[in-house]
């Protein structure tokens, strides 16, 4: 769930004070917090922002609440019927059931066995890729769509776009860079998952360098 119960300027004095310099993953997180309020405090009303790994709808309703417009993607049927059930028919929302990836097609997708059984909150776990966590059948297969083209087919700008595609962030993110799409959005937040594989690490890591080395700041990788 996001956490929103700082107000903005106990937020910012606390991550100016002390936060930023503790480099711990919570504190990572909570100054991506801070950069989202304050991108928030600057967008028109009606901004469009894209959700990807909605869940059952945390960051979707607080944008919403925010006067954004919010594209959702969820490919979990277990957290999209929370989703659809808790946004019924709700202006300034789009919902795609479908996951977010580099390239179009389809995949099988893998749920827990908690999720699997009706945990609804264990769904935050579901993903494309196999874990020992998860059961050995899929779920489902779902649609992947290719987010850069999805994004530049759009008749306006994105604005703010959330990635919590568990392991699939490095293919999308290196989709992103190459091309140069994150120049055109103002704020990206993303959560990695280097403990998934040694390869996913090894990515993530070298899109830090090409971050570090082209000097981009509007992507954070702090995100939970």
């Amino acid at each position: 769930m996001l956490e929103i119960d700082e107000s903005y300027w106990n937020s910012w004095l606390r991550w100016h004070l002390y936060r930023r310099f503790r480099k711990r993953p919570r504190d990572a997180f909570k100054g991506a917090l801070l950069r989202m309020r304050r991108l928030l405090r600057e967008l028109p009303e009606g901004a469009l922002a894209i959700d990807c790994g909605a869940n059952v709808g945390d960051v979707t309703a607080f944008l919403l609440a925010r006067g954004l417009k919010v594209i959702a993607f969820e490919p979990d049927p277990a957290a999209l019927d929370v989703l659809r059930s808790r946004f019924p028919e709700t202006p300034g929302l789009t919902i795609e059931a479908k996951a977010v990836g580099a390239k179009p097609g389809r995949a099988p997708f893998y749920q827990t066995q908690s999720a699997s059984s009706g945990e609804i909150a264990d769904t935050i776990a579901s993903s494309l890729v196999r874990r020992d966590v998860h059961m050995s059948a899929p779920v489902s297969e779902v649609e992947i769509v290719d987010l850069v083209a999805y994004v530049e087919a759009l008749p306006e700008p994105v604005r703010l776009l959330k990635l919590d595609i568990e392991g699939y962030e490095a293919e999308v993110l290196e989709a992103i860079l190459d091309a140069g799409l994150d120049r055109r959005i103002d704020l990206i937040l993303v959560e990695t998952h280097e403990h998934f594989s040694e390869q996913l690490s090894r990515r993530l890591g070298a899109i830090r360098e090409r971050m570090a080395t082209g000097r981009i700041d509007n992507i954070c990788l702090g995100w939970r």
